[in-house]
């Protein structure tokens, strides 16, 4: 039934159908399995409505999966690490670190290039093992 609400057009001034099926899948249930989670989330995205993912995250209505994580990486790499954190994706949760440590040192690079440089030189060490 989800695809059809997905292909279902908005009505003037309406929430769209999907919003609407899961708001009411919310009401009665409280919290959507992974598939509802994953269309959800991947409507909520494609309507700019990244938000709502927080609000939902904030009030466990979704179930957490790698899959959802993905999803959520695309916008959000804070949020994607909290959903690969509750479902227990480690791989998924280093990537995180390594791309929010990568944002952190362009952003050093730009304002300060000998401490990106000394900062860069402590990531490649704690990473071999040498203090």
């Amino acid at each position: 039934p989800i695809h059809k609400f997905l292909q279902m057009p908005p009505q003037p001034g309406q929430p769209q159908p999907v919003f609407q099926y899961f708001s009411v899948l919310l009401e009665k249930c409280g919290k959507l399995n992974q598939l509802e989670s994953v269309e959800l989330v991947k409507a909520a995205i494609q309507q700019g409505r990244t938000q709502m993912l927080e609000k939902w995250l904030t009030n466990e209505k979704l179930e957490m999966s790698e899959e959802l994580g993905d999803l959520v990486m695309t916008v959000d790499v804070n949020m994607a690490q909290i959903i690969y954190l509750r479902s227990n994706a480690p791989e998924k949760i280093i990537n995180c670190y390594i791309q929010r440590n990568t944002s952190m040192l362009l952003q050093l690079v730009r304002s300060n290039p000998p401490e990106a440089l000394e900062f860069a030189m402590k990531l490649t060490n704690n990473e071999t093992g040498v203090q």
